[in-house]
């Protein structure tokens, strides 16, 4: 069996001044983009926690997904994250049982190097 991780994109803090409407289709658009990215288990929007009580169906979160995905495609998984929001800051969180790793405020130049740091840093999870 493949060993995954589960892998949060988050885009929020770049998308403060983008109408609400048009956060909605960017994360619907990266959902479905990411779908076919190679190694993702699952693709899921992230439900709103302060969601009012009693309201009909979910309230999802704007510019914040969450993923499955095998250590083989993580890298490959976020090089397609930054691609699709060119200029946006992006936090990435891997995450492994009760165990996480967050990197933020990434800068494209840095995108190889940090990606290779968040692949180790998630085999290190995966295996503890």
């Amino acid at each position: 069996m493949t060993q995954t991780v589960w892998l949060t994109i988050d885009w929020r803090e770049s998308a403060g001044a983008i109408p609400d409407a048009q956060q909605e289709a960017l994360t619907e658009t990266l959902f479905r983009d990411l779908h076919g990215v190679d190694g993702v288990e699952a693709i899921r929007r992230v439900a709103d926690p302060d969601a009012p009580v009693g309201g009909m169906g979910a309230a999802w979160l704007w510019s914040i997904l969450t993923t499955e995905i095998t250590l083989d495609g993580l890298k490959t998984l976020g090089r397609e994250a930054q691609a699709r929001l060119p200029g946006r800051p992006i936090e990435f969180t891997v995450k492994a049982g009760d165990r996480a790793v967050t990197v933020k405020n990434l800068r494209p130049a840095d995108l190889e190097a940090t990606l290779d740091k968040l692949v180790d840093a998630a085999k290190q999870l995966a295996e503890d």
